[in-house]
């Protein structure tokens, strides 16, 4: 099988790229992205991503949108169950794929969803092996993504606007904010729906580019300017440098408990 790629496009020109399916964020429906699409603008044959956490009107609002929907997407990438109770109302033929980006983080997890959804893109908290572990048990139903920067945290606050009025600082719905002990830096992005907390840097898994068994590899251009998608990617996939990258948790150790202060950590 040969995986194909998801991409968010971000503000960077939409073109048609062989083996790529575009993944439009939902206008008022999607959170920490730069650029957001109306149903009518998203490109017919493509995905639609709906990541933010919905309440009661919102799912009522996605329900008078589902006939536009279902003419514009052959597949949803989600993350509230709501969306996939909403869409089972309708007996739904589009792809339904789970991405919740901090929940899938185990082999039992993705199994237990995938008897309830057609994929799941992997959390991205995990480690190298246990990506590996999971792809094998689950072939051709798993996506990753491939770049992108990192979602850490979602707020449905507006922590930024707080921040910056609390302080008397210019408001803002971009920044980068610093941790103090650690030196650690997230960019940080808001609108009227919350704040999303990414790492700074972008995440390379070009690693795990040979697991023919993948699914989907998801691209996430939201923070990336560049020329033209098609030159970028070809350039990507062929091994082109690029420099302050993450491999985010791909090779850290899971800390499950804190040793007792005063303590020794286990090797």
């Amino acid at each position: 099988m040969k995986s194909k790629f998801l991409i968010i496009p971000g503000e960077n020109e939409i073109e048609k790229v062989d083996g790529v399916d575009f993944l439009f964020p939902l206008e008022k429906f999607s959170i920490g992205q730069t650029r957001t699409f109306a149903i009518d603008e998203i490109v017919p044959g493509s995905y639609i991503y709906i990541n933010r956490l919905l309440d009661t009107q919102d799912i009522s609002e996605l329900r008078i949108l589902y006939p536009k929907i279902l003419e514009k997407a052959k597949g949803v990438v989600f993350e509230d169950l709501g969306v996939l109770e909403l869409f089972r109302e309708f007996e739904t033929p589009l792809e339904m794929c789970l991405y919740a980006t901090h929940a899938l983080c185990s082999s039992y997890t993705v199994k237990a969803f995938l008897d309830e959804v057609d994929t799941v893109i992997l959390s991205n908290d995990l480690t190298k092996e246990e990506v590996l572990q999971i792809i094998s048990l689950v072939p051709e139903r798993v996506g990753l993504l491939l770049y992108g920067h990192l979602p850490y945290m979602y707020s449905r606050r507006t922590l930024l606007k707080n921040f910056a009025l609390h302080y008397e600082l210019p408001i803002k719905n971009r920044r980068i904010l610093k941790e103090k002990q650690s030196g650690k830096e997230f960019l940080a992005i808001e609108t009227d729906e919350g704040t999303v907390l990414y790492d700074s840097k972008a995440y390379d898994g070009r690693i795990f580019l040979e697991q023919n068994e993948v699914k989907y590899f998801l691209i996430d251009l939201s923070f990336t300017k560049i020329s033209s998608i098609k030159v970028w990617l070809e350039a990507f996939l062929n091994g082109e440098e690029l420099t302050d990258t993450t491999s985010g948790f791909l090779y850290q150790k899971t800390i499950y408990r804190l040793p007792p202060k005063g303590g020794k950590k286990d090797d």
